[in-house]
């Protein structure tokens, strides 16, 4: 008897769908979500990369993911990401992209943590996203004669 494959989404990529939506529609079109910084940088944005993060059972996934959140100010950046940090509290029961969320886990909330190169203001938070993962469909298995 085979195991099921379990495979699991790309959170970044979701959580990055999710944060654009959800910053628009509350007012912060202008902020760009990414996983990795452009070049040149914005004067607002938020960065969501995956920094780990472990299977939890049989299909579900606990995304660890780190939030970064620029801003022109300090208070700023701390406004936005109070606001990511809602916006991650507020997953639990959505389904992203077909991707249901069952639980986000706060592992550290926000701090200042100015970019060291440029002196911008920017604000770092830590959760862990639980996405369920689903089973990939059984491979054809060949006929013997």
């Amino acid at each position: 008897m085979r195991s099921e494959v379990i495979v699991f989404r790309d959170a970044e990529a979701l959580l990055v769908d999710y944060l654009t939506a959800e910053l628009a529609a509350h007012g912060e079109a202008d902020v760009h979500v990414a996983v990795t910084m452009p070049n040149p940088r914005p004067d607002r944005c938020v960065l969501v990369p995956r920094l780990g993060g472990a299977r939890r059972g049989l299909v579900v996934d606990a995304a660890t993911i780190g939030a970064e959140c620029w801003g022109t100010s300090e208070t700023d950046a701390h406004r936005l990401a109070q606001l990511v940090r809602g916006l991650l509290a507020a997953l639990p029961g959505r389904v992203l992209d077909g991707t249901p969320v069952y639980r986000v886990e706060e592992l550290g909330g926000p701090v200042n943590l100015p970019d060291p190169v440029s002196g911008q203001a920017r604000y770092a938070l830590t959760a862990a996203v639980h996405l369920r993962g689903r089973a990939l469909p059984a491979p054809a298995t060949p006929t013997t004669t």
